[in-house]
């Protein structure tokens, strides 16, 4: 292993105890909002709150970044649970980059306009452990536009699902469904969640880093 390669390796290993992942944010929540929160355990580094890149929708959750891993782990131990609004968060390291964790977050098209999400539950948890979903509503409206983003733990799990969801019309509906991996729903797209999949400290040289004074 080079010397190059050994300071990655060490790098990686020290941002995976500091970078941690928001779950289960409140829809209307700011990055500066998230700062304000994470920053009373310690110095933060960086925080972003993840949304669509068209219409700047939340999709429910963020990571923060902090300088030390200490406060990082007092922050799991302290916020994790927290409720926020009408959410409870849940607060936990974010994932290292690899190339298991790539083509786990499923885009869904033709869902029934009144679905919710503990049916989204019901449908996908059969495939595997679902680690987020979403399901987008229109800014104007509030009410959901038949579109969903459901996270995998394993890119496997997710296979499975499109392999048994996708062209499938769940009750209620009227439409087959369409399920396939989030990266292919456009090229843009997939650097966004790609990104956002190998964790927020894997992508510090495709995103502008937030920092409040």
């Amino acid at each position: 292993m080079s010397e190059q390669d050994d300071h990655q390796l060490s790098q990686s290993k020290d941002e995976s105890r500091t970078n941690l992942i928001i779950n289960y944010l409140p829809q209307s929540m700011t990055e500066k909002e998230l700062y304000s929160m994470f920053v009373t355990i310690g110095p933060v580094e960086s925080c972003r709150v993840m949304k669509d890149y068209k219409t700047g929708y939340s999709y429910g959750f963020g990571f923060v970044n902090y300088a030390k891993a200490d406060d990082a782990a007092t922050a799991i131990n302290t916020l994790n649970g927290l409720q926020v609004q009408n959410k409870r968060l849940k607060v936990s390291f974010a994932r290292p980059s690899g190339e298991e964790i790539k083509e786990t977050n499923l885009y869904v098209t033709n869902l029934p306009r009144n679905i919710t999400e503990g049916q989204i539950e019901e449908i996908f948890n059969k495939f595997g452990r679902i680690v987020q979903k979403n399901i987008l509503k229109d800014k104007l409206t509030g009410l959901p536009r038949g579109v969903a983003f459901v996270r995998y733990d394993k890119r496997e799990e997710a296979q499975d699902a499109i392999n048994h969801l996708h062209g499938t019309i769940p009750e209620g509906g009227s439409e087959p469904l369409c399920v396939k991996i989030a990266e292919e729903h456009g090229k843009q797209k997939a650097a966004y969640y790609a990104g956002w999949q190998a964790g927020y400290n894997q992508s510090r040289g495709e995103y502008q880093q937030i920092f409040y004074p």
